[in-house]
């Protein structure tokens, strides 16, 4: 499988910052609108949040796995994955797969602080009530499917926007 690419490193998150993290196949118009949505976000508020992708047709499913069992914590594989169907975060298997990092408040805990956010819909869903005043972030938290065109051109932004 050496046409799988690397999972770029996630170093641990500024204080006072949110990471975005999206991950997917390569070639989806869900992932490209979660991207470009992840991206309107950092864009809009530099300070606050940092986005961090990784995109592949063949790696996905193996490392969404892999985020699943080690990374999101116990307690939010409960919640609902996605709007239009009823699998919770623990059995989601689509893609994109959204999730936010934050620091810890204690430098010294290993643990991550991670809130799982789940598919496309549910982050549109969330970034809609988490930014209503902002109209770039709007026109992107429509939960409805995006056009097909916009599974284009999102694997060329950057892995990770640090800040």
């Amino acid at each position: 499988m050496g046409n799988v690419p690397v999972v770029p490193a996630r170093p641990a998150v500024p204080s006072g910052v949110t990471r975005i993290c999206v991950i997917g196949y390569s070639s989806s118009h869900n992932v490209g609108r979660a991207a470009n949505l992840a991206a309107a976000i950092a864009s809009a508020h530099p300070s606050a949040y940092e986005t961090w992708f990784y995109f592949s047709n063949f790696g996905y499913k193996k490392f969404l796995e892999s985020v699943k069992n080690e990374d999101i914590p116990d307690s939010e594989k409960t919640k609902r994955g996605n709007l239009d169907n009823e699998k919770t975060i623990g059995e989601h298997t689509s893609a994109p797969f959204v999730w936010l990092e934050k620091s810890n408040a204690d430098e010294n805990e290993s643990k991550k602080n991670i809130e799982a956010i789940g598919g496309r819909d549910m982050f549109a869903q969330w970034s809609g009530k988490t930014f209503p005043d902002n109209e770039d972030i709007q026109k992107l938290s429509d939960v409805a499917a995006p056009p097909a065109m916009e599974m284009f051109g999102y694997a060329k932004i950057p892995t990770y926007n640090k800040k």
